[in-house]
């Protein structure tokens, strides 16, 4: 774990996952953050590449959901765990509860006001906005996500899994709109209804100046003692 986040490239950032994932499985557990550079449209692992309109560098994931446009003013955390973990319990769901709680309070520490997406609130999702998540991830809820206190969300959680382990990935805009992935998608604007109810930290009361390095100081310590 290093104590600024890294800047590498879309390709990198996955592999960065992948090489967590596999020393997880074997049992070890990993914390990284990454600020992606330059600006890369990554995709969820069973998107169609044919979603992409855009100019800038295309790269999959290995968890799944929509696409989620990368650059410097977006922190990315992968965070891995393997089998008998409290981060990997069976339940998939409730895998994330102590993440987002714990980004929650960090958060709160720094005057936001937001909370946890509730499961019955992410699963009364209607269609369309389930169909919208599967194309952008930030036209989504799942539980324990973060939504600031007027519902826009504001922090996006995925997860993979192997023999057992689990990588958690966790991403948080800081001072990029998340509904810029709309540009680099076709027909991008008809997400526009969903994507408008998201919101970036740099936008929240108080946070103004925020950077994903100042963002990452404040997570970086509840995530370790997560990891245990």
């Amino acid at each position: 774990m290093t104590s600024a986040p890294v800047r590498r490239s879309g390709a990198d950032y996955v592999e960065v996952g992948a090489a967590l994932l596999t020393a997880a499985a074997a049992g070890a557990t990993g914390l990284a953050a990454t600020i992606v550079s330059p600006r890369t449209l990554v995709l969820g692992s069973a998107q169609p590449e044919t979603d992409a309109a855009t100019a800038v560098a295309v790269v999959r994931r290995g968890t799944g959901g929509g696409a989620v446009l990368c650059d410097e003013g977006v922190l990315l955390i992968d965070l891995a765990v393997p089998a008998g973990h409290a981060l990997a319990p069976q339940d998939v769901t409730e895998a994330y509860r102590p993440l987002g709680e714990a980004i929650q309070a960090a958060l709160a520490g720094l005057g936001v006001d937001c909370r946890t997406v509730g499961v019955d609130e992410a699963r009364a999702m209607g269609d369309e906005r389930k169909a919208a998540a599967r194309r952008a991830c930030w036209a989504g809820l799942s539980p324990y996500e973060l939504v600031l206190g007027d519902g826009r969300k504001l922090v996006g959680l995925a997860q993979r899994r192997r023999a057992g382990a689990v990588l958690h990935q966790i991403a948080l805009p800081v001072a990029t709109p998340p509904a810029a992935v709309a540009e680099h998608l076709v027909d991008g604007a008809s997400l526009e209804p969903w994507l408008r109810e998201t919101a970036m930290l740099a936008g929240a009361v108080g946070c103004g100046s925020a950077t994903p390095a100042g963002v990452w100081d404040v997570l970086r310590g509840p995530l370790t003692t997560l990891l245990g």
